[in-house]
């Protein structure tokens, strides 16, 4: 059999279509279907069968996958020691978050981890959708909502929560409409507590789709939003706002990173600088009592 074919296993057992797993394979739905096919006749065994809408594994399918896990496991261990360089460099780690933690909080903080782990490369890979651990696209990620992705194949553990206030910039803040996300955003607790603060205050004519874009939009003026504290906090241009629409959300952030790496010392020291810079800015970020400019008659 050819062992690369286990990878398309592994790709439809996740994804439980062949549309879905050609795409997480960046290949065509056509190429999965001929690499099961030839899976099943090399084994003589059926490993997928079609259930309702869906594509599911048969009985042996189940059994093979497991085996299938461990034998991704191994790979991308062999991936990682071969990644690790013995000149004196520590190699590379890929790190993955969303833009708004990438680059207001991660960045701000890169002289820390390069002073405590020089011969490190990093790559920060800012992205909106949640990468894949299991096929390799990073090495560590840090997610908003509790992890679901990975088992056993991947380790992940709560930092902590991320607080939200509301936020404008100096000067204007009292005044100021609320901007939020477009409705497809809406199952973001923070998405929707922007939207029972627009529906009681006014909106602009602005929505977005990406918590950093919202942070620049605000920062320059165009109107008053939520953020995270630990980011507002550090922003000298933004105030802190009084808010009256109910309980502040929060979201809660999660590190993860792929067993097979957990022992490799670029790997450790990246998640230490993580822990460290959210411990950091926490503590700056303590929540304070804004001013409520509607009561005392005070220009914001």
């Amino acid at each position: 059999m050819n062992w690369d074919d286990m990878r398309f296993l592994l790709a439809v057992a996740q994804a439980g279509s062949l549309k879905a797993a050609a795409r997480s394979l960046g290949v065509d739905k056509t190429t999965v279907s001929r690499r099961l096919r030839a899976l099943e006749a090399a084994l003589g065994r059926q490993v997928v069968e079609v259930r309702g809408q869906g594509l599911n594994l048969t009985d042996f399918g189940r059994r093979l996958h497991r085996h299938a896990e461990v034998m991704r496991d191994e790979m991308q261990a062999v991936d990682a020691l071969a990644g690790a360089d013995t000149g004196g460099a520590l190699g590379t780690v890929r790190l993955t978050a969303v833009p708004m933690v990438i680059n207001q909080i991660l960045v701000p903080a890169l002289d820390d981890l390069r002073a405590t782990a020089p011969g490190l490369r990093l790559e920060l890979i800012a992205e909106a959708r949640d990468l894949s651990l299991l096929r390799g696209e990073a090495d560590i990620a840090l997610r908003l909502a509790r992890p679901t992705e990975g088992g056993q194949s991947v380790l992940a553990r709560k930092l902590g929560d991320l607080d939200y206030a509301a936020y404008a910039v100096h000067g204007a803040a009292g005044e100021m409409p609320w901007i939020g996300y477009e409705t497809r955003m809406s199952y973001l607790p923070q998405a929707a507590a922007i939207a029972r603060s627009a529906a009681a205050e006014g909106a602009t004519d602005i929505s977005v789709n990406d918590a950093e874009t919202l942070y620049r939009l605000v920062c320059a003026g165009h109107g008053k939003t939520l953020l995270p504290r630990i980011v507002g906090a550090a922003e000298p241009r933004l105030v802190e706002l009084p808010y009256r629409h109910g309980a502040l959300p929060k979201r809660e952030l999660w590190l993860m990173l792929r067993r097979e790496l957990r022992e490799l010392e670029r790997v450790r020291l990246v998640a230490q600088w993580i822990e460290r810079t959210l411990a950091v800015r926490t503590s700056q970020a303590q929540p304070t009592r804004p001013p409520d400019h509607r009561d005392n008659g005070a220009d914001p």
